[in-house]
């Protein structure tokens, strides 16, 4: 996943991400865009795009349908999954607790999966509980 974290966190490929999404969102509703677009919208090279496409080509981010010499790509989301459950996990004990997030950060938090600790993180949270168990029975006596 620290890959996928790695892809995303270069500005000029956030802004490609955005410009897919919007895309997505036209009413047209292809959801696709051409480099020459993606290019004459973020106002960078062709060359520049095409890398930051490659890139998030190889990490399944987006895809692309080939027609003729043209290539259009869009978003595929369920690639970003991984980085929402791990956002959503942060965001669960706010949301939890009842504090005010938008309902969009709600969501991610509803679906995002319940982290267990780790064999090694649980040993250490036992060890850990043990002692502070030990020290208030102490402190009291």
């Amino acid at each position: 996943m620290a890959d996928l974290f790695d892809v995303i966190a270069d500005p000029t490929r956030r802004e490609l991400l955005r410009a897919l999404l919007a895309q997505q969102e036209a009413p047209d509703g292809s959801g696709e865009a051409s480099v020459g677009t993606l290019v004459a919208e973020l106002g960078l090279s062709q060359p520049t795009v095409s890398k930051h496409l490659k890139t998030l080509r190889e990490f399944q981010v987006v895809a692309v349908r080939e027609q003729g010499q043209h290539r259009y790509y869009r978003l595929e989301p369920a690639s970003l999954e991984p980085i929402a459950a791990w956002i959503g996990a942060f965001v669960k004990p706010a949301v939890a607790a009842g504090d005010p997030v938008q309902p969009v950060v709600a969501e991610v938090a509803r679906l995002a999966p319940v982290h267990p600790l780790t064999p090694r993180a649980r040993t250490a949270a036992v060890r850990i509980g043990s002692t502070a168990a030990a020290i208030v029975s102490r402190v009291r006596r």
